[in-house]
């Protein structure tokens, strides 16, 4: 049986796929945007999970917020990939 895997795991695994890896470099702007995407989602999880505490939908709009979350960081590095060429 196959290992489920967090909608982050698969997003690092496209980001891979996508031909970027450690030697790309992001700018601080950059960084600081993955962490605030990061802090964003967090706080959105927990809100969540507080206003929607037993809800049969909770797991999808977690799901659904960290889809988001992952596109946006995909975003960034597709844009410092475009920014090292």
């Amino acid at each position: 049986m196959s290992e489920l895997k967090s909608s982050y795991e698969l997003a690092l695994e496209r980001i891979k796929g996508m031909g970027l890896d450690a030697s790309l470099s992001l700018t601080a702007e950059q960084k600081q945007r993955i962490a605030e995407i990061k802090r964003e989602c967090e706080a959105k999880v927990a809100e969540n999970k507080i206003l929607m505490h037993g809800a049969p939908e909770l797991p999808e709009e977690i799901r659904k917020l960290e889809q988001r979350r992952d596109e946006k960081i995909e975003a960034l590095y597709q844009e410092a990939r475009q920014q090292q060429k």
